[in-house]
């Protein structure tokens, strides 16, 4: 579903046609002919300063939160779950609903790649991710007790599904 290695997504990218790009938001979609898959390429955590991390990933992706991480997290590859995590580490408006589905479904989850998702989520370090991005906390109507709320709930899922709890 994810491909984050600069040279592996080089390869693919060579071997699909490209479909539309849209230079403002630093994206393109592609599509494999001989797999007949869609793929997108983005920044999910551009700004005007720097672009951050390239991801390629399949389109589409999952309607329901729960599927899409269940995809990431459950027998899929580390990529995947270091790929979803930076995607929806731009959202903080929705890791309350995240952190809900986590905690009901971490037993499920692979421990090492739960582990690479929260932490390339950001939930933990969230003032350094909002500098990086440049969000304020009026901007996305949170406020820092509920973060830090969710980053210690975080925390101790890591903590219970690195012990079997």
């Amino acid at each position: 579903m994810y491909v984050l290695d600069h040279n592996q997504q080089i390869t693919l990218i060579r071997e699909m046609i490209q479909l539309r790009k849209d230079s403002e938001k630093w994206e393109a979609y592609y599509h494999h002919p001989t797999t007949n898959v869609m793929w997108k390429s983005y920044f999910p955590k551009a700004n005007d300063r720097n672009r951050g991390p390239k991801v390629l990933r399949t389109e589409p992706v999952p309607e329901q939160l729960e599927e899409w991480l269940d995809n990431c997290l459950i027998d899929a590859g580390l990529e995947d779950a270091q790929g979803l995590g930076i995607e929806l580490s731009v959202n903080p408006q929705i890791w309350a609903q995240l952190m809900e589905i986590i905690e009901a479904n971490y037993r499920q989850y692979n421990r090492k790649q739960l582990r690479i998702f929260l932490g390339s989520l950001g939930i933990e370090q969230y003032q350094a991710l909002f500098k990086e991005m440049g969000y304020t906390f009026e901007e996305l109507e949170i406020d820092q007790e509920e973060l830090n709320g969710l980053a210690r709930r975080s925390k101790k899922v890591r903590f219970k599904r690195f012990w079997f709890f």
